[in-house]
């Protein structure tokens, strides 16, 4: 019996908080869904606990793999999923009671995403999320949103190849953004985050060869249709270099792409911290001057 909506959760030792993760779920106002729980591979208890509670609701199948990755699991997901729409939910998280009855009564026709937890409200198209996207002025996360299986499939959102562990949710929202005819933001907190110490993003060990690696990922994900971003793509650029800066990660200036960023001769509208990166071409200098930039904002 298919579900209209799909919540797919994959799991890697979060024994002390997928219980919590999967009541936040099973209680929700709406419930025509069904609860898919990946296991990659956990070495602790969370696929016992898992199997413990699919005995108490139908609603919940739990899948298991070896450890592939969060992206891989959320694929077998995908695979196994009888929804018509698909959401997301890391498994040390929790979303509010309503979450999913606020997601879907916004999926009308024409809608391919809804986007909760955001700062804006209303309808945009694909590009325009694409620009929020590569701006960073929105939630990058595949969490607090709904999606139509059939938009994460023909995008091939899911299809990362492992090497890329950090910012596949990115990736994924920008091969999906390419083909969106409309999305709709909603204003209202259906996603409650916690913190993890032991989560990918917080044990994160940045690197100029990632770095590299995933600035080069973008650029192959958006093709030929790059030139559409020119002004969205450059800022990226520029975040990704103050990355390798207030992450005090050695590199020279003297490297090909960020030779050609600082040369790029431009009339977009920077920030004050955009303009510092552009300016101060000595790394030291430039993270000591923005950290006082970031002090005189906070005061504000």
């Amino acid at each position: 019996m298919s579900s209209t909506i799909s919540v797919i959760v994959p799991i890697y030792n979060t024994e002390n908080y997928i219980a919590g993760c999967i009541d936040s779920i099973i209680h929700q106002t709406y419930t025509d869904f069904e609860l898919i729980l990946v296991d990659d591979g956990s070495k602790d208890n969370s696929l016992s606990i898992c199997r413990q509670v699919a005995l108490t609701d139908t609603r919940i199948h739990v899948l298991h793999q070896e450890n592939k990755g969060v992206t891989a699991a959320r694929k077998l997901g995908l695979e196994y999923a009888r929804g018509e729409f698909i959401c997301f939910v890391d498994s040390d998280d929790k979303i509010t009671s309503n979450a999913l009855e606020i997601l879907f009564s916004n999926m009308r026709d024409g809608v391919d995403i809804v986007i909760c937890d955001s700062e804006r409200s209303g309808y945009a198209t694909g590009n325009e999320f694409l620009n929020q996207l590569l701006k960073n002025e929105i939630l990058i996360s595949l969490w607090g949103k709904l999606y139509r299986k059939e938009l994460l499939i023909s995008s091939g959102a899911l299809d990362i190849r492992r090497e890329i562990n950090i910012g596949e949710d990115y990736l994924a929202n920008i091969k999906m953004a390419l083909l969106v005819s409309r999305i709709v933001y909603v204003p209202t907190v259906t996603y409650l985050y916690q913190y993890n110490p032991d989560s990918a993003v917080q044990t994160r060990k940045w690197s100029l060869a990632y770095e590299e690696m995933f600035r080069i990922e973008v650029e192959k994900v958006l093709g030929n249709r790059l030139s559409e971003f020119e002004e969205s793509w450059y800022k990226f650029q520029l975040r990704t270099l103050e990355n390798l800066i207030i992450h005090r990660i050695k590199f020279s200036y003297k490297r090909a792409w960020i030779q050609e960023l600082l040369r790029t001769k431009q009339n977009y509208a920077l920030t004050n911290r955009e303009k510092i990166i552009c300016k101060i071409r000595n790394a030291a200098l430039c993270r000591y001057i923005l950290a006082l930039e970031s002090r005189i904002n906070y005061k504000k």
